[in-house]
Parts: structure tokens; C-alpha cells; sequence
């Protein structure tokens, strides 16, 4: 097929697989303008090559190397290139999800780029990131936001980067949202509305086009998800964030993090992180009980935002 151009996280992508959770750039530019090239190869030689043993992931000379069984070889390149090579009858969705997931997390890795895995809106001008494990609720509370007017700006990858006057600032990422089958029904949503993300889980891929922000935003604040789904149900309770810890908790949520020392990058992720740590306020939201909460902690994000806590000096 004759590669078509995207636009995601503050980088344009020329991908020779169809990616429709992607942004198309209206105004295709030359080769020499794009940032990242995704390309088909039968890379089994090359992985053999690699003589890498039982490893599924292998970095080396800038590039890094995984296997996903039943799925694919997959080679990033020097933050410039993802190279893929499906295995035969693959899931053509589970290849896009670990394009769109981890191959682009690396390539931001590689490129200077923070990857925190987790979901972001814009309030009042400002970014404000939700980060957590997998299914402590991120997609869930930002879907919750933006049904109260708070643009979407990414779902499950936010990229950091810092503008001239040293700012931290949030890319958006894609139109779409990932959200469990319970948080479809906390919403009143209908599964049968909905694609699931691949065939192995019950996870759907909700299309956000309408409530999509599609500028770069400065980055406010970033609050980590602390479910407690076994304690009493109590009102969700926020707490501020301090010292060392802020670092913990940073580097804990970056996206795919046990990938960070493998390419040697860790004096970067504390360096990155120390930076981001001194520029935003951190917070944490902890919620009980296994109720449909998200509502319920919007109100308590927006209270406290519109407190002015923050105030952008």
C-alpha cells in the first residue's frame, strides 16, 4: 500500500499500515519532514541474527527488539524507524495496539520524549494527567471529565516534552479512548456500539473525535489513581504529593518503564523526571469501594483545580 502520513504526539508518522485510530496530516509534506518511518519487514533472519536466547526484548546500538508470540517481531530504530514483521494469521488489531503502545512509547524514549502511561484533559487551558496501574481508572475518569466538557488530549500514553520558556507541555495523542466493559456501563454505554480493541479482551474502542483537543497544552498537574476496591466505601480523598516520593511515583508510571533500563536510559528518566517533579504539582486521588466512582472524583478534581491551586506562575 502506498504509505499514508499521521499526526500523533507531536510527531508525524509515514506508515505503511493502515492506522484509522490515527489523525491523517492534511498537509502531507515531504519525506525529509517526517519524524518517523513505520515500515513492513520480514525481520525472522534479523532475530536470529540477534541470537538473543529465551529474551523476548533486547536492546542494542540505539535500537530495541521484542517478540510478541502470535503476534509479531517488532525493531525500533534510534527514535526514527519501527520496523514490523506480523506473524502469519495475527491479529491485525493486536499489531496496531503495540504499534500504537509500546513501539511509539520507545520511539519516544529514544527521542527525549517522557511517556507517563495515562490519560489526560484540558481544564481551564491547562493539561492535567491521570496516571495509575493498569486499571486503576485513567480512561474511565477522563471519559468522565470530558462528558462534562473537558477536551480529551491523549488516552493511555501521555507524551512530555518542554517548551522554550521551560515549561512542561502534553502532545495530543489519537481521537479514540479504551474503556473496560464495567465503564461502559457506569456511562450507560452499549457494547454492541463498540469495537473491541483486539479479540483476547473485553476492553472497547470508543471514538472521541467530537471532544478531542488538538493543540499541545502546558501540563498543570498530574494526579496518580489509587483504587482500594476492597476498603469501605468513604468519599475519594486527595492528598498532595512530596519529595522523593514524586520521583517514585513518576518513574513507577512511566509507560513501559522496565523498558527504560534495558536501553540504558535511566540517568535520563531521573533527570526527566527530577525536572517535571520541581514544575507541576502531584497529587494523589485514592477511591474505595468497587462503586461506579468517576463523577464523583471529577467534582473533587474540579473543586480542587478551581481552588487555584495552581495558578500558572
Amino acid at each position: 500500500m502506498v504509505p499514508v502520513q499521521y499526526e500523533a504526539y507531536g510527531l508525524r508518522w509515514l506508515s505503511q499500515f493502515l492506522m484509522p485510530e490515527l489523525q491523517i496530516v492534511q498537509d502531507s509534506t515531504d519525506a525529509g519532514d517526517i519524524d518517523v518511518h513505520i515500515q513492513s519487514a520480514d525481520l525472522t533472519l534479523l532475530w536470529e541474527e540477534w541470537n538473543v536466547g529465551n529474551e523476548n526484548f533486547v536492546s542494542r546500538d540505539g535500537c530495541l527488539f521484542f517478540r510478541i508470540e502470535d503476534t509479531g517481531l517488532f525493531l525500533i530504530e534510534q527514535g526514527r524507524r519501527i520496523m514490523v514483521s506480523p506473524s502469519q494469521d495475527a491479529d491485525e488489531k493486536k499489531v496496531r495496539l503495540f504499534i500504537l503502545g509500546t513501539c511509539m512509547a520507545v520511539i519516544m524514549m529514544q527521542r527525549g520524549i517522557l511517556p507517563l502511561h495515562g490519560s489526560a484533559v484540558v481544564i481551564d487551558g491547562w493539561a492535567y494527567a491521570f496516571v495509575g496501574h493498569s486499571g486503576a481508572g485513567k480512561s474511565t475518569l477522563s471519559a468522565a471529565l470530558a462528558s462534562r466538557g473537558y477536551p480529551l488530549l491523549t488516552d493511555d500514553v501521555v507524551a512530555i516534552t518542554w517548551d522554550a520558556g521551560g515549561r512542561a507541555i502534553v502532545s495530543p495523542g489519537y481521537p479514540q479512548q479504551k474503556l473496560w466493559q464495567p465503564s461502559l456501563e457506569g456511562f450507560g454505554m452499549k457494547e454492541q456500539n463498540y469495537a473491541t480493541v483486539h479479540a483476547e479482551i473485553t476492553k472497547y474502542a470508543i471514538p472521541v473525535q467530537h471532544y478531542f483537543h488538538e493543540r499541545a497544552v502546558p501540563l498543570a498537574g498530574i494526579f496518580e489513581l489509587n483504587p482500594k476496591p476492597d476498603a469501605l466505601h468513604e468519599p475519594t480523598k486527595l492528598t498532595q504529593v512530596q519529595g522523593l516520593e514524586r520521583l517514585h511515583m513518576l518513574c513507577t508510571h512511566t509507560f513501559r518503564s522496565a523498558l527504560v533500563a534495558r536501553q540504558g536510559l535511566a540517568q535520563w528518566l531521573f533527570e526527566t523526571v527530577s525536572r517535571l517533579s520541581a514544575s507541576v504539582e502531584v497529587c494523589r486521588l485514592t477511591r474505595s469501594g468497587s462503586e461506579f466512582t468517576a463523577f464523583e472524583m471529577v467534582e473533587r478534581i474540579t473543586d480542587h483545580i478551581r481552588k487555584g491551586v495552581h495558578t500558572g506562575q
